[in-house]
């Protein structure tokens, strides 16, 4: 998926948007981050910008042994409810594709409409102000917001 700005109709506003893989240079965890942002056609001051930081884990889930959200791998812009199961013989991991509960992907223009209808809904007012919205700990937001499940 390319960084282009890609355009969405919502609510009959346009709306200019891209994600992008990243890795932070500190970590616990994991480095890997999906970044989304997203622009009111003609208020390109005051972005959305949302960071699903796999290191944000720690934080959800009490034991990341077990249950974890997986980000950005092995598919770019995939978020993945992961469930670990017992080693396989010779302490082999299962295979990624069986490991997947819940699949998100940010890639997809349906995960995209519900991020806008969501934050319009509660704290982003892009006509009003010239501020960014940063939200640095989305990956709490799958817990929150219904959004589209799966690749397509």
């Amino acid at each position: 998926m390319k960084n282009e700005l890609r355009k969405i109709v919502v609510n009959n506003n346009t709306y200019l948007w891209r994600r992008h893989h990243h890795h932070l240079n500190q970590f616990q965890l994991s480095k890997c981050v999906e970044k989304v942002t997203i622009y009111l056609k003609g208020c390109k001051k005051a972005p959305l910008l949302l960071s699903f930081r796999e290191e944000d884990n720690l934080i959800l889930k009490a034991d990341v042994e077990k249950e974890k959200w997986c980000v950005g791998y092995p598919d770019s812009g995939v978020v993945r409810l992961c469930t670990y199961k017992p080693p396989l013989p010779n302490n082999e991991p299962y295979p990624i594709e069986q490991q997947k509960t819940i699949t998100i992907n940010l890639n997809r223009p349906a995960v995209i409409v519900k991020l806008i209808e969501y934050f319009i809904n509660t704290q982003w007012k892009p006509k009003e102000t010239e501020k960014s919205l940063v939200i640095k700990d989305a990956l709490k937001l799958l817990e929150i917001i219904e959004l589209p499940k799966g690749y397509k």
